[in-house]
């Protein structure tokens, strides 16, 4: 979905960039004009650190109105040394926003002071990226996904499962809200 109100960062092209060697400061209500803006001319990757959780979950929500390309890296819900892994959804959108910031192309993340100053995991992350047309057997498929940490089950029902089933293969990623059916005729990926 695009942004609705994206036209509006067209002012900022034709407008020089601030000082960003120091302080900027911006009035709470154009915030999130204001970081959309500068991700759209600098073109690069910008962390945003906010005091809390709520801050951060709201500065998503208005930056995603101008632009499209922002993620929350959320702040694990558990304590260091509590005997509870964090929640699988945390997991993900920690690791797509960590993953979001080595690329080189603009994405703004989102984060609270809470969440910036946990650590993430120092393990490579690479996304499992498939698209129609591709080629891939489906037993290559399940290995790659139970590298990345899925379980195989006979039923995706939670997040972080797959589902072999003939030409079928159900993922519920983690970061999703449903899981995905990927369609395959042969080794070739027919449909999503």
């Amino acid at each position: 979905m695009a942004a609705p109100l994206a036209p509006l960062l067209s002012g900022w092209r034709s407008a020089p960039l601030p000082d960003l060697h120091g302080t900027w400061s911006v009035a709470p209500g154009g915030r999130a004009f204001a970081v959309a803006g500068l991700t759209d001319q600098i073109e690069k990757p910008l962390l945003v650190v906010v005091p809390g959780e709520r801050d951060a979950e709201e500065l998503v929500d208005d930056i995603s109105l101008f632009y499209e390309g922002v993620l929350l890296a959320p702040a694990w819900e558990t304590l260091p040394f509590e005997h509870v892994s964090p929640n699988l959804g945390t997991m993900a959108h920690r690791a797509e926003a960590r993953h979001a910031l080595g690329l080189e192309g603009p994405v703004v993340v989102v984060a609270s002071v809470r969440s910036a100053i946990q650590r993430v995991s120092p393990s490579p992350y690479h996304p499992l990226n498939l698209a129609p047309g591709d080629e891939m057997s489906i037993d290559r498929l399940a290995r790659s996904l139970a590298d990345l940490g899925y379980g195989r089950t006979d039923r995706v029902e939670a997040r972080g499962e797959f589902a072999v089933r003939g030409g079928i293969v159900d993922v519920f990623p983690a970061q999703m809200e449903h899981p995905v059916r990927l369609d395959f005729w042969g080794d070739q990926l027919d449909e999503i």
